[in-house]
């Protein structure tokens, strides 16, 4: 079945692509999908799976296309915008610019800085997606982190401006730890799951304060955070607290808070002064 090469452009990193006409047959495999619709996908991307779906989109004014979309998954999102990292800081960059002239930008890259990504359709539900053209900086770690933290959701979208939280991850297993320690300014949450215990807590850098063994919760083994914005940094603390108050008051806790007990895990944190009584 024949490839499709895509050159990397905005829509990329927003919510997916639209085939060309010449290679929709090798993705539909003699099923079209009706006018409007859509059927779920898996794509294959770095040894993992991700959902995603194919649409056939009815358009005003223009013909019915075919698109892949995954604007909904935002680990492929992340991953895809790590691994094409040059490509999105240059659309990032000269979208940034377009808007201060209150013009809209279409992607613009020069031949030499253009990176290509291989679709690869296996069968009628699957497609392998692979790296054809990749380039590499000096800065690739310091982006890579940079999109990690939502750094540039915030700086570039203005409906982000107000929002409080710029990034909340996943549950990760404790083995993952190494990766996030250099996460800033977080609210962060452990669990203990041998134990059934909780515990919540924030800090300017995450590493300093999550490490294997802590103290108030020393067989924890999942965590999860949320990354404050740079304009909410004064609040952490109390976005910290706020969120100790809320999980007390439905599992048992450490502070004799009122609670519905809705499980058996207990959140173990001792800033009695901080629960609303």
């Amino acid at each position: 079945m024949n490839a499709y090469y895509k050159k990397i452009d905005k829509s990329f990193f927003k919510y997916g692509i639209t085939l060309p006409k010449d290679s929709v047959n090798n993705f539909i495999f003699d099923t079209p999908i009706p006018l409007g619709t859509s059927r779920d996908i898996t794509i294959y991307w770095k040894k993992l799976e991700y959902s995603a779906k194919l649409f056939h989109v009815n358009r005003k004014n223009a013909c019915p296309v075919y698109q892949i979309r995954w604007d909904f998954n935002h680990e492929l999102l992340t991953s895809l915008k790590q691994e094409f990292i040059q490509t999105y800081f240059a659309i990032e960059s000269q979208n940034f610019e377009a808007k201060k002239r209150n013009e809209y930008y279409i992607t613009h890259l020069l031949g030499g800085s253009q990176e290509v990504v291989i679709f690869k359709p296996i069968d009628i539900n699957h497609i392998n997606l692979e790296t054809f053209i990749k380039i590499e900086t000096p800065y690739d770690n310091i982006f890579k982190r940079f999109i990690e933290e939502n750094v540039f959701g915030w700086l570039y979208n203005d409906k982000n401006h107000n929002r409080i939280i710029t990034k909340s991850t996943k549950w990760l297993d404790i083995s993952d730890l190494y990766e996030h320690e250099d996460a800033r300014y977080v609210v962060y949450y452990l669990v203990d799951e041998t134990n059934k215990i909780i515990y919540i807590g924030s800090a300017m850098r995450l590493g300093d304060r999550v490490k294997p063994g802590r103290t108030e919760i020393p067989q924890w083994n999942k965590f999860r955070y949320e990354i404050i914005h740079p304009k909410y940094h004064n609040l952490l603390r109390d976005i910290e607290y706020h969120s100790i108050m809320n999980f007390a008051r439905f599992f048992n806790n450490a502070g004799n808070l009122s609670n519905i007990q809705i499980s058996d895990y207990k959140l173990v944190n001792k800033d009695y002064k901080f629960y609303l009584k």
